[in-house]
């Protein structure tokens, strides 16, 4: 069996040493690597604690949260690895004992070799040595052995690095520690932040705090902004911003906005200095706000972390405006007209009675409606849905009520109005609502009276405007109401237009009054009769016409032949002479809601005259008519021989045109005569056509003269055929015939003499026309002066009559002052 040899071990002394070296290495990397993760942790502390500060003196936010938490990750991968660098991996690398022994002979020159030696001798174990050989290596084994008993290990480690890593971990930890005894809230800060990752850790220590909102119209309604949910705005309208300082917080000496705008258009962004408008509130407005808007708010150490969203969204607007219309039944209307009646514009006529159900269309769904007037304050909100929505709180807020307000006192009367009156007045999906209303003039007092359980439609009256504001689902209202008009037509009085035909103001006792005319009204003639009153009676009486109205729209006196008339008999009133009658048509219509109104026609007053002064008025009349006659007579006399002159002046025309070469004098000549012709011709046509409108203007006269006499009853068969056949029926001759012929012969004079050709024929064409109409005239005029023997006669008798009656009176008078006496 072999043996071992001594020095196949190392000596006890040796391996203690190198054992002692191991542990303090071990121990050394320990100290060291703690004290270096320490001052990496620590140093990160510090990094990520200053860097919040700094950024939030420079943004007034708190670091994003990716970023805190990026340094939360750097930290504590820091602290494994440096645990995992400087600890664990260098606690696990292997320490030989022959690099213990390197070491040691490295510091200690004085070993000589003889302890790596001695080292390397235990690690090789037995060998083929010699004796001797074998007795130096124990020698040599031996002498290490002695001289590492004396060794200073510690004079191995250079400890500079180890105290610069105790004094950085040190000094970092106590000025940690001092931090969290003079600030501990700022170490919490950051465990908040860092740690515990939430957001607002700064909210604490701010010095200001900004509420930010907005103020709405109407009203000035304030609506507070989060930023956890968008703000519904108009668009169009101003986007007033108002912030307000808590009591308990200090007050920036100035408020700064910034927004960001975001549309169809492009994107675009600003800043605005507020205004302050007293010690704690500022104020900005954004005018007419079209896009989306995001708002950051920025005074003394408050900023909004995320940004305040300004949806812009379309204010609710009535669209369409439809009125379901029954009309009154004495209009008739809802036979013919149309029923569904669309508004066009802000104004719609309805006749007065009409009850009618307003439909309007809405661009948005609806939350409820407000209907005001001088009258009425309404308010009804959309019945509520069977799921529960976002917008039921904001529906509970509207109140279905109607408001009745007094137009004589400042009285008020409040009705509540239960969900099954209103629930239907808005439709389901909010898109429209419709509103049941009847227009009335007594309106206000319908209102004084209203009772909730009758059915529910509200009395407007006509001409009031009608004012609408409406409340969406995105809990905007109507900045400026929808206005409407109910105009009432009100059914006026009948219109009655007549006229006398063939009478005078001046009648017999047994005349008959003919009156032609027509009754119009809106909506149809009831009634309708001659009212009259004999002298200053105050009550008219009346009396039926031969023909009743039965509804019509248009009602003919008479009937509806175009010459009829209504005829009114005085002879069953028995007038004396001289009394006066005043006579009209009265007419009513059918209105049985503001009505029935009652009109009468122009009033006409006559005197009862005897059957003398009547034909003695009458021959007044004709006497003056012949005078214009016989004036007309002059005129065509004067037409003819002007016409017969000119006659000669066109002949000398013709031949001055026939001279080839003619001398200036003759040419002066024929210029003069072409212009007289000219003007000879336009002078007869006016004339001649003045002079037949004249005539005919007589010829009417005379037939009024006749049918005055009919009507009156003093006509006598040869009196009416002396008109007749005397007057009236060469004189329609004259107009019907001889004037268009005459006429037309000028006409053609003046044709002729414009193209250059001879007028001669015609000028005696004209003449020979003219003739015949006058010696027709002469014939009527010789009947009107056999007439005038015939009306002086009447005339004088007429006198004598009136001569007698002042006598008369004369002598009564006398007789009386005889038997009183003075």
């Amino acid at each position: 069996m072999a043996q071992t040899s001594s020095h196949d071990r190392l000596p006890d002394d040796v391996q203690s040493i190198l054992d002692d070296l191991r542990a303090r290495i071990r121990k050394y990397v320990i100290v060291e690597g703690v004290s270096l993760v320490v001052v990496v942790i620590c140093g990160l502390f510090w990094l990520s604690y200053l860097t919040d500060w700094a950024y939030f003196k420079l943004s007034r936010l708190e670091l994003p949260g990716w970023l805190r938490t990026a340094f939360l990750i750097v930290m504590l991968c820091s602290l494994v690895g440096g645990a995992v660098t400087w600890i664990a991996a260098r606690l696990m690398r292997r320490i030989r004992s022959r690099a213990l022994a390197l070491v040691l002979e490295k510091r200690f020159p004085e070993l000589d070799d003889r302890l790596i030696t001695a080292v390397e001798l235990a690690e090789n174990g037995q060998g083929d040595d010699t004796p001797f050989t074998s007795a130096m290596q124990r020698r040599t084994i031996t002498d290490a052995a002695q001289t590492a008993r004396g060794l200073d290990l510690e004079s191995v480690f250079d400890r500079r690095p180890l105290k610069r890593a105790l004094t950085g971990a040190l000094m970092l930890l106590v000025s940690i520690a001092g931090l969290g005894i003079a600030d501990a809230a700022s170490v919490g800060r950051w465990y908040s932040a860092f740690v515990l990752g939430r957001d607002n850790y700064w909210d604490p220590f701010r010095q200001s705090a900004l509420e930010v909102g907005i103020v709405a119209q109407p009203g000035d309604r304030f609506q507070q902004l989060t930023t956890d949910s968008e703000y519904k705005h108009p668009r169009g309208a101003d986007l007033v911003v108002r912030v307000s300082v808590p009591d308990d917080k200090v007050v920036p000496e100035q408020v700064t906005l910034h927004y960001r705008t975001v549309g169809e258009t492009g994107s675009s962004e600003g800043r605005v200095t507020m205004t302050q408008v007293d010690d704690q509130t500022f104020r900005h407005v954004l005018s007419r706000a079209m896009d989306d808007h995001q708002l950051w708010v920025v005074g003394g150490d408050f900023t909004n972390r995320l940004p305040y969203r300004v949806d812009v969204v379309d204010p609710p607007r009535i669209d369409a405006i439809a009125l379901d219309c029954d009309y009154p039944a004495y209009t008739g209307m809802n036979a013919f007209a149309d029923q569904q009646v669309p508004v066009q514009g802000t104004q719609v006529s309805l006749p007065i009675g009409t009850r009618f159900v307003m439909h309007a269309e809405a661009n948005k769904p609806l939350l409820g409606v407000r209907v005001r007037s001088p009258l009425f304050d309404l308010s009804f909100a959309k019945g509520s849905d069977s799921d529960a929505d976002s917008t039921s709180d904001q529906r509970s807020a509207i109140e279905d009520r109607l408001v009745i307000k007094s137009t004589e006192t400042d009285e008020v009367m409040t009705y509540s109005l239960s969900s099954e009156e209103v629930q239907h007045l808005i439709s389901e999906d909010g898109l429209s609502f419709e509103l049941p209303l009847v227009v009335s003039p007594n309106a206000a007092e319908q209102l004084a009276g209203w009772d909730s359980t009758d059915a529910f439609a509200l009395p407007v009256p006509p001409d009031i405007p009608l004012q609408f504001e409406l409340h969406d689902a995105d809990d905007i209202r109507s900045e400026e109401p929808v206005r409407l008009t109910i105009n009432g037509i009100a059914d006026l009085p009948p219109v009655i237009e007549t006229r006398l035909k063939g009478i005078g103001r001046s009648i017999t006792r047994l005349a008959r009054i003919p009156v032609e005319g027509t009754i119009a009204d809106d909506y149809g003639v009831s009634t309708s009769q001659f009212g009259f009153r004999v002298d200053e009676a105050e009550q008219y009486e009346f009396a039926e016409l031969s023909e009743a109205p039965s509804g019509e729209k248009s009602f003919p006196l008479g009937g509806s032949d175009p010459e009829a008339t209504e005829p009114f008999n005085v002879r069953p009133l028995e007038l004396s002479l001289g009394q006066k009658l005043t006579l009209s048509v009265f007419a009513t219509d059918a209105d049985d809601v503001t009505g029935p109104h009652e009109s009468h026609g122009e009033v006409y007053t006559f005197r009862v005259v005897s059957n003398e002064e009547l034909l003695a008025i009458l021959y007044d009349k004709e006497l003056n008519l012949r005078l214009r006659f016989e004036q007309i007579i002059s005129e065509v006399t004067e037409a003819r021989d002007d016409l017969s002159a000119h006659r000669e002046i066109s002949r000398e025309v013709e031949r001055l045109r026939a001279i080839e070469q003619p001398t200036a004098e003759q040419r002066e000549q024929l210029t003069q005569s072409n212009t007289s012709l000219a003007v000879c011709a336009d002078r007869r046509l006016q004339s001649l056509r003045k002079n037949q409108t004249e005539s005919q203007a007589i010829e009417e006269s005379f037939r009024d003269i006749r049918a005055e006499m009919v009507n009156n009853r003093v006509d006598t068969s040869t009196a009416l055929e002396r008109i007749d056949d005397g007057i009236l029926t060469p004189l329609h001759q004259i107009n019907e015939i001889d004037y268009p012929e005459a006429d037309q012969n000028i006409a053609l004079f003046r044709l002729a003499h414009e193209q250059g050709q001879s007028s001669s024929r015609e000028i005696q064409s004209a003449i020979d026309s003219l003739n015949t109409m006058l010696n027709r005239m002469e014939g009527i005029l010789i009947e009107m002066r056999r007439r005038e023997t015939y009306n002086e006669i009447v005339k004088l008798y007429q006198s004598l009559l009136e001569k007698e009656q002042e006598l008369h009176n004369r002598t009564k008078k006398a007789h009386i002052d005889s038997l009183f006496g003075e």
